[in-house]
């Protein structure tokens, strides 16, 4: 819960007024967020072939598709429900902030796999690491200085 620290005033240019301020833009990040997974995760459902060769993927055997959906349906699906949950608990701050966690993740994961095999990625997988890296660092960013 964000609390005023300036005796009671919880008027326009206090501590309290800018933590409201910033969680507000924190619930809209975690929405808009929660919004592209679960487009992905639909999209993936309703044209698996379409989403794996848009990705770089050659679509496989049965469990190819069950690697595909476990990621791109399941855990997707999972992050959208903790993107909602965190945007209606907005005052849990570690809410957001694990929602920052695994979309920061994912770019973590796109460096470690330039620096172990030495190439980039093809530049159509270049928009996703913007997006990753940019949404966590401003789900970091948007954050209130002070709760209690």
């Amino acid at each position: 819960m964000i609390r005023s620290t300036s005796g009671g005033n919880t008027g326009p240019g206090t501590d309290y007024d800018d933590a409201v301020k910033v969680l507000a833009l924190r619930r809209v990040l975690l929405l808009l967020a929660a919004l592209v997974f679960l487009g992905i995760a639909v999209a993936t459902l309703a044209a698996p072939e379409t989403m794996a060769k848009a990705n770089g993927y050659t679509m496989g055997g049965v469990d190819f598709r069950s690697e595909l959906r476990a990621i791109y349906v399941g855990l997707w699906l999972a992050q959208a429900v903790l993107m909602v949950v965190a945007a209606r608990r907005i005052d849990e701050l570690v809410l957001g902030d694990l929602a920052a966690l695994l979309i920061g993740g994912q770019f973590v994961g796109r460096v470690l796999s330039v620096a172990i095999d030495g190439t980039l990625p093809s530049p159509k997988l270049w928009p996703a690491a913007a997006v990753e890296s940019l949404g966590a660092l401003m789900l970091m960013l948007a954050r209130p200085r002070r709760a209690a």
